[in-house]
């Protein structure tokens, strides 16, 4: 079986790991440090996934769907395949829009940009910099997760109802994260800030400072701990929400069709099923468009498209996932509708496109009816100018004037004047 991790599904997991390329534009816009401006982005996420969540919680799906995700700023913003200058100067434009229809009112921006400035020593007008353009941004990629894994609005409703538990204070326990911290305590060598691995670098250490990196590398993989306060600034409550469990998880014949049960490792057909690994404090049902979700993210997350570079003369392909990864067996399990797994339909050959068939037939016989009322209108036009002709023919005959030549033989008229006479 194929497995993947479940943070592929945490919009604060893959969020974190999607803009970090982009931390230098961030910086450069609101005028901030690199330091400062990670730490000010952590902060951002935090605060725009609560609203976010908070918004989700009183207008529902449908309206996150069409009223955020589908708003004229961020199609605009979709054109746009990298991050450039281009691109950060359209962020920039839209940021305050977008900034009041996640958080709903103003006052939680200047709120939220205060308290984040706080915490990385800044002005309000660079966190607010800072938070609102990652609104656009957010909002920007979270729709083209949502479309490129076809979600409809009461699959995006049960997708909202599982973040919590990504946030959830256990999670980031030290119980889930004890491993870790053993791997990073058996190289005993190696610093344990990143501040050390600046130094070691500079002190030239050559070995020394790759294993560093290698080491800051794996320890910025998780995003910090969710700060609570964020629930209480954007309205969210996290206890009306619970995961969405589907009854088919408790069947013999869904485990089967899902992967979950050792049947399936008999049948070559499904050794590459894909499902879910275990994780501490996390709970996911293997729903096949949870499945396709996550596996869309990890893809798109290894397309870094965020860096920031020039603009592509062709933009990349929508991920494509192999229903074979999350298709069940040929058996009578029924499936629910947001279990339904995208079904990708093959070009049809021109020739047997019914609609293409269907468009030449109309042309044709509109045309062959244009065709016969030009042939009918032009035979009309004849008749009616030979007639014309022929009329005027006799009209001029009837006007001409008939002019009798009489001859008189001479003799003949003198025997008459002489009989006359007598």
């Amino acid at each position: 079986m194929t497995t993947i991790s479940p943070t592929r599904v945490s919009m604060y997991d893959f969020l974190y790991h999607d803009t970090q390329p982009m931390l230098s534009l961030l910086a450069d816009a609101a005028q901030l440090s690199l330091p400062q401006a990670r730490l000010g982005m952590d902060a951002s996420l935090q605060a725009i996934v609560s609203a976010l969540l908070a918004y989700q919680q009183r207008h529902q799906g449908q309206a996150v769907s069409k009223k955020l995700f589908g708003r004229g700023a961020v199609k605009e913003l979709r054109q746009y395949n990298s991050m450039n200058f281009a691109t950060i100067s359209a962020t920039l434009y839209h940021r305050h829009d977008a900034a009041d229809a996640v958080f709903s009112d103003n006052a939680r921006v200047i709120k939220a940009s205060e308290h984040i400035a706080e915490k990385i020593d800044a002005t309000t007008q660079q966190a607010q910099t800072l938070l609102t353009s990652l609104c656009v941004i957010v909002l920007r990629e979270l729709a083209i997760l949502t479309e490129y894994s076809q979600l409809d609005s009461d699959e995006i409703n049960k997708w909202f109802a599982l973040q919590p538990q990504f946030l959830s204070t256990a999670r980031f326990s030290p119980e889930h994260t004890h491993t870790l911290s053993a791997e990073t305590e058996s190289n005993s060598d190696l610093p344990e800030s990143t501040t050390e691995a600046v130094e070691a670098i500079e002190n030239n250490s050559e070995n020394n400072a790759e294993r560093t990196l290698l080491n800051v590398e794996r320890l910025s993989s998780t995003p910090p701990p969710f700060d609570p306060y964020w629930y209480k600034l954007t309205g969210f409550k996290p206890e009306d929400y619970e995961p969405v469990q589907d009854m088919q998880m408790a069947t013999g014949n869904y485990l089967k069709a899902i992967g979950r049960s050792p049947d399936n490792l008999q049948q070559g057909r499904h050794n590459d099923m894909l499902v879910f690994t275990e994780m501490h404090a996390v709970a996911l049902p293997h729903q096949r468009w949870l499945l396709q979700l996550a596996k869309i993210s990890d893809i798109y997350l290894s397309r870094n498209r965020l860096r920031v570079n020039s603009e592509p003369a062709n933009p990349p392909k929508p991920p494509l996932v192999s229903l074979g990864l999350i298709g069940g067996n040929n058996d009578n399990t029924p499936t629910t509708t947001s279990e339904k797994p995208i079904e990708y339909e093959a070009s049809t050959p021109l020739w047997k496109n019914p609609v293409i068939l269907i468009i030449i037939l109309v042309v044709g016989v509109l045309g062959a009816l244009a065709t016969l009322k030009y042939q009918s209108q032009k035979s009309d036009g004849a008749i009616l100018a030979t007639e014309e002709v022929l009329e005027q023919d006799a009209i001029d005959e009837r006007q001409q004037q008939d002019v009798a030549i009489v001859m008189v033989d001479e003799d003949e008229s003198g025997v008459a004047e002489t009989e006359k006479a007598e």
